[in-house]
């Protein structure tokens, strides 16, 4: 049920100490989150520990938490500030050295990435562009506004479960589509991991 609930729907209830409805945030929005802090730290535990952090800090001030903006921008921008602070906890001259000339050696491989990553946000765009006009709608207004299915339905006139079946074929023609270059760029991100 909650997940049918927009974020203003489950800010309000969080106010009210409903532990269901910060469960349900969480679930929303943890990897996105986690993915985050990922870009800034390169940390998998301690963006992860990051962003468990946000989550507590959010449940302490629940009563008197206070977003302007939509619900998703107020996360991102929280974990990107405490990903700063870690890094500004955590850095040291020889760190930074160390970092810079790992980075510099490994250049090259970074600009693959990121090459790759390019693509593949073009390819998905291009293929957005390519749906079914509806089906187009939804998904932008699903991934890229962030907003709820229950919101899409709401302003669109159709049932949140077409919405959800919308998405959902999108998804899997995005998915199907970009494939070889996702397995490209996991393969790129294993050998970084593995440096």
């Amino acid at each position: 049920m909650y997940y049918k609930l927009t974020d203003s729907e489950l800010l309000n209830l969080l106010h009210e100490n409903d532990e269901s409805a910060f469960t349900e945030i969480y679930d929303r929005y943890w990897e996105k989150m986690t993915m985050h802090v990922l870009k800034v730290i390169h940390s998998p535990e301690d963006a992860v520990d990051i962003v468990q952090e946000v989550f507590l800090s959010i449940w302490k001030r629940r009563r008197e938490l206070l977003i302007t903006g939509t619900l998703g921008a107020y996360l991102l921008k929280s974990v990107r500030n405490h990903a700063i602070k870690y890094i500004e906890k955590n850095i040291s001259k020889r760190n930074f050295l160390s970092s810079l000339s790992w980075m510099l050696e490994h250049n090259e491989l970074f600009a693959q990435q990121n090459i790759e990553y390019k693509e593949i946000e073009d390819k998905i765009a291009a293929i957005v562009s390519t749906l079914p006009p509806k089906m187009k709608v939804v998904f932008v207004m699903s991934r890229n506004e962030q907003l709820s299915y229950k919101e899409i339905a709401t302003q669109m006139g159709i049932a949140e479960t077409t919405v959800k079946k919308q998405v959902n074929n999108a998804i899997k023609i995005i998915r199907r589509s970009v494939r070889e270059l996702c397995i490209s760029l996991i393969i790129c991100l294993i050998l970084i991991a593995s440096i």
